[in-house]
């Protein structure tokens, strides 16, 4: 399917310095799958939103109960491209 650009909402803005993430919950209405969401400047205007590098995207879908968190990899124009972050071990 595709990116719907009303179902992005910044969920936390913390105060106090750059170095903390955002985290961004996207509802994902059309059960994208991982591999479309991961495709290159799949947030068209992810940037414009304010979605930059290392900030979290919690991809949800309520109908089919799916859920996976990203990472903003990049940023480019208005978009953002996202990856699945490694676990820390």
């Amino acid at each position: 399917m595709a990116y719907v650009p009303d179902n992005l909402a910044l969920a936390s803005n913390p105060v106090g310095g750059g170095a903390y993430p955002r985290v961004f919950t996207y509802y994902n209405s059309a059960a994208d799958a991982d591999a479309t969401i991961v495709g290159a400047s799949y947030f068209s205007d992810g940037a414009s939103k304010g979605m930059r590098k290392g900030d979290l995207v919690d991809c949800v879908n309520v109908g089919t109960p799916l859920y996976k968190r990203y990472q903003v990899l990049s940023t480019s124009g208005a978009a953002a491209t996202v990856q699945a972050p490694t676990a820390i071990t």
